[in-house]
């Protein structure tokens, strides 16, 4: 059996070898002529799954380590009879993590006092949905926006478009899509950016398209530069608007679920699947076996902090989202690399998820902690 596997996948090689020859590619490049006579397809978000690449080829399943899956073109693996899995969920702690880092390295350097402000969150997938349930659990003021999920998500707070553009913080996880009752394309374009107030936060990180870029230039600058922007993702990726990169607070290349752990969880999803559809047990290795545990066990907290800075201190130990940043300049800076932005992502600097450290606290900072994400005592 013959595996053509993102070269991006961790422990692709140690999950997949005993099923058959393990081949190793750039994806984003994949060519016709690479897979035409695999058998299995892995892929991550950067690979277009569509019948040009697949046609008259002998693949018969498609696993993406990822969780969206606007990448691959499902209808033809319907009619072409090949089996698809993903990894529903696998990053949505890391891209949680992303986004508390964000916020609190605007509380570091900017000193935005999220806590107390109102969070709009768009989309209520699995991503969305983790960031709005940390968000209500440490007590704020968070409603969100997903008309395809209101009717039927009880106990949770959806409000209109127009009432997540009054919110001082906007985290956005929606999917890109361009047809359908809601499609999401440009749904911040000039209207609802003109609806924005100063000071407002953003922070995007679920599709690039989301938002008109050359529209959020626009209010950035009627605004006189008064917004907080965080971006993660690009509509024209691996191309970024260099414009708004040099105005936003933290430029990354689309590495919010790149945590180590969120990519195994990743590769371990589609493993087990493949095994599934082969129908065959899956060799004793256990889950912990395959997601690595974090550099920092465990460390105690002292309670004598503001709360904010606590929750920023505690963060940033273990994952400031500023590195990644930092990097990103540096590499266009330097232009040595003929795609800086894949080779940010290929040779990321690995990072963990706050639930991989236990925090020793009491009180109130310890339940804020918890409901950030960390293990706490």
């Amino acid at each position: 059996m013959k595996i053509i596997a993102d070269e991006n996948m961790p422990n692709v090689e140690t999950l997949f070898s005993h099923l058959g020859t393990v081949e190793l590619v750039n994806g984003r490049n994949l060519t016709h002529g690479q897979v035409k006579d695999a058998d299995i397809l892995l892929v991550r978000s950067v690979t277009k799954v569509t019948r040009g690449l697949l046609d008259g080829s002998s693949v018969r399943f498609v696993g993406s380590a990822t969780i969206g899956v606007d990448h691959i073109d499902l209808d033809y693996l319907a009619q072409a009879n090949i089996a698809f899995s993903s990894a529903p969920g696998c990053n949505a702690e890391a891209v949680a993590d992303y986004v508390f880092s964000a916020l609190s390295h605007l509380y570091m350097t900017k000193k935005l006092p999220w806590l107390k402000r109102k969070i709009g969150v768009v989309g209520y997938g699995n991503v969305g949905k983790t960031v709005y349930q940390r968000f209500a659990q440490m007590g704020c003021d968070v409603c969100v926006y997903d008309p395809l999920k209101a009717q039927d998500q009880y106990d949770v707070n959806f409000v209109s478009l127009a009432d997540i553009l009054t919110c001082d913080v906007i985290s956005l996880h929606a999917p890109l899509t361009t047809s359908g009752s809601y499609p999401t394309k440009d749904m911040l374009g000039c209207e609802e950016l003109s609806q924005l107030s100063s000071g407002v936060a953003i922070i995007s990180a679920g599709r690039g398209g989301v938002i008109n870029e050359s529209a959020l230039i626009e209010r950035h600058k009627q605004l006189q530069g008064d917004m907080h922007l965080v971006l993660d993702v690009w509509d024209g990726e691996p191309l970024i608007n260099q414009e708004l990169a040099s105005i936003v607070d933290i430029a990354t290349p689309h590495i919010a679920g790149y945590s180590k752990q969120g990519r195994e969880k990743g590769t371990w999803m589609v493993y087990l699947a493949l095994c599934k559809y082969l129908k065959i047990e899956a060799p004793k290795i256990v889950r912990g076996d395959a997601i690595s545990p974090g550099w920092f066990a465990s460390f105690d907290l002292s309670n004598q902090f503001p709360y904010e800075e606590a929750l920023a201190r505690c963060v940033q130990a273990v994952y400031d989202v500023a590195r990644d940043d930092v990097r990103l300049r540096y590499k266009y800076r330097e232009n040595k690399e003929s795609n800086v932005f894949d080779w940010l992502r290929k040779n990321y600097v690995e990072r963990d998820e706050f639930n991989t450290c236990l925090i020793g606290s009491t009180g109130d900072a310890s339940s804020l902690l918890g409901a950030i994400g960390f293990s706490v005592k």
